[in-house]
């Protein structure tokens, strides 16, 4: 039975939809290129949908997101869906300041998919750090650490990588790389 629906979104919904307890709302993305927020409440014996909210992130993503403690954490694409360091990045998101990107961490490849956050450093050594874990959607499909806690606009554990492929040596500041598969492991790579 179809208790309620809504349309309207820019682009495919690609990616799983996830719930934050906190905010009581729903999250996902589009391949236009938007998180989407919305919540859902029951009235008597009819539900609907409500409180849409949506903020751009400026590529299209299929990533499911990753929610926690007033966050959003987003793989987005760049120009180039294959190119390499053509916009690709994680994005941040602040949820409780009307859905607005914190910031923008670059990457190689698109980070088509979920990330893994965990909270098992988050004690007092880590000074409140959450760690998310998400892959390169490019060869050789590098395992990346995004750091983050409330407040934070920017990425505190980089790698510094050169991209040489235009012919030119230009140096980017992406998030920490924990493992760069190599050899006949080397591919793109979208798990989770």
């Amino acid at each position: 039975e179809l208790l309620a629906s809504m349309n309207g979104f820019t682009g495919d919904i690609r990616c799983s939809v996830c719930y934050d307890q906190k905010t009581n709302a729903f999250y996902f993305t589009s391949k236009g290129g938007y998180l989407y927020s919305v919540q859902v409440q029951k009235n008597g014996t009819s539900w609907k949908i409500t409180n849409n909210g949506q903020v751009q992130l400026g590529g299209m993503s299929t990533s499911t997101p990753v929610v926690y403690n007033g966050r959003a954490y987003i793989g987005v694409s760049g120009e180039g869906q294959f190119s390499p360091y053509s916009g690709h990045n994680i994005t941040v998101i602040n949820l409780s300041n009307m859905l607005s990107v914190a910031y923008r961490a670059e990457t190689q490849g698109y980070p088509q998919t979920s990330g893994l956050l965990t909270t098992a450093y988050e004690g007092k050594d880590s000074d409140g750090y959450v760690y998310v874990y998400f892959f390169d959607n490019y060869t050789p499909g590098k395992l990346r650490i995004l750091a983050d806690k409330p407040g934070q606009t920017a990425p505190v554990l980089i790698t510094q990588e050169t991209d040489e492929s235009s012919g030119k040596h230009v140096t980017y500041d992406t998030p920490y790389v924990l493992f760069t598969p190599s050899g006949a492991q080397a591919q793109y790579a979208i798990c989770s």
